[in-house]
């Protein structure tokens, strides 16, 4: 699919605000960082080795999060159990469903399936600018539906705002 990754799209037909639920809790996350390569004339390769990590779930597993080794790459219709704590303790399932593969951007979109804490959607977009610079972005829309993350939402935010670190941070290290 060469059409751009973008959050104001969603399942409904008619927009964002039409999505059964969207409205009072839901919370808007976009954050861009350069992640590579940091030297001119090498955007190409870090794009590369970034894009192919992102495309094999290697985000998430160097941001800390367990996805099987079982698990297919990236592509629609692909659902991932993730989990994250101690034992797998918080467990959180997603479906990709928009895929972006093509050759100065590659990325991914998914949506919570439950059991997952939250519900909504969240990005995962590397692109390879003309400056030569590999800019990885992470966005969501997303709330709290397991009760206790709604009961301690300050927390569950800042968790979230942590794991949002960790992917870009994994992003760098991949483009390395």
């Amino acid at each position: 699919m060469s059409a751009p990754l973008d959050l104001s799209r969603t399942r409904a037909e008619d927009g964002p605000d039409t999505w059964p639920g969207w409205g009072p809790g839901w919370q808007d996350t976009r954050v861009s960082r350069v992640v590579g390569p940091g030297v001119v004339g090498q955007g190409a390769r870090a794009f590369a080795r970034a894009r192919a990590g992102l495309l094999g779930w290697d985000v998430q597993r160097l941001a800390g999060v367990s996805v099987p080794t079982s698990t297919p790459g990236v592509a629609p219709g692909v659902e991932v159990r993730q989990s994250v704590g101690p034992r797998g303790l918080l467990v959180a399932r997603c479906r990709v469903s928009e895929v972006v593969d093509a050759p100065r951007r590659a990325g991914f979109a998914y949506e919570a399936l439950q059991p997952h804490p939250e519900e909504g959607q969240e990005v995962f977009l590397l692109e390879h600018r003309d400056d030569d610079a590999v800019v990885m972005t992470v966005a969501s829309r997303s709330r709290l539906v397991w009760a206790p993350a709604r009961l301690a939402s300050p927390l569950a935010r800042a968790a979230q705002r942590l794991a949002v670190r960790r992917y870009l941070g994994a992003g760098r290290r991949l483009a390395r």
